[in-house]
């Protein structure tokens, strides 16, 4: 799957740069509502799955118009995801704080728009994207004890590992200047070895982002 991926942006560039009717789209959005995948270790909850604090992501996409309402295009993205929220265990002998497993992620993507051709200088369109994201930067789990346990302090080594990326949404164009509103998925997974394993770790979050369109 990466390889037939890669190959079609590889092939998507060659025929962007090939012919005319292009424009770019640079873009910066934050997330809204992210969330990790969860895990659990022996029945109990050992990774939160909720976030805290601030994602984002800075975007260039160059795409072909292929009819009055149909562009093609290649995206490159620079994500910085939200911090995990701190997961609290409390069970005899065992309590405290285990936090970490986040990650940034460069994914390489194919992009498709339809545009509504309106007779307005508003134009909604809809947007796809999918590729596959260099996931990198993989923070270790951290776990702190709290109450009797304040000396038992631990981190144990995290590997992240590349994945899909894909998003689903859409947006409006005014006067060149972009507003889009995306779902979108980062698969990964981590590898943690003291836990004996790979756990999912994808990353899901809606993006609301602004950008501006500069023609070719």
């Amino acid at each position: 799957m990466k390889k037939v991926l890669l190959g079609l942006a590889a092939l998507s560039a060659v025929s962007f740069a090939a012919q005319g009717d292009t424009y770019l789209n640079a873009r910066f959005g934050g997330d809204l509502g992210a969330s990790y995948t969860g895990y659990k270790e022996e029945g109990m909850d050992f990774l939160n799955d909720e976030t805290d604090g601030f994602g984002g992501e800075l975007a260039l996409e160059g795409y072909k118009s292929i009819t009055d309402n149909f562009d093609l295009g290649l995206g490159l993205a620079y994500q910085f995801h939200a911090d995990r929220k701190k997961q609290g265990i409390s069970e005899v002998g065992n309590e405290g704080e285990v936090s970490g497993a986040e990650y940034k992620s460069l994914p390489i993507y194919l992009t498709a728009k339809y545009n509504f051709n309106l007779d307005s200088d508003i134009k909604p369109y809809l947007k796809a994207n999918l590729g596959y994201s260099f996931n990198f930067d993989g923070s270790d789990l951290e776990a702190k004890g709290t109450g009797t346990n304040t000396g038992q302090n631990y981190k144990m080594n995290a590997d992240v590992e590349n994945g899909l990326y894909w998003a689903l949404g859409g947006g409006v164009e005014y006067k060149n200047f972009t507003v889009d509103l995306m779902y979108a998925v980062t698969k990964a997974e981590t590898e943690v070895k003291e836990l004996d394993g790979k756990e999912d770790n994808d990353y899901g979050r809606v993006v609301l982002s602004a950008g501006y369109r500069f023609d070719l």
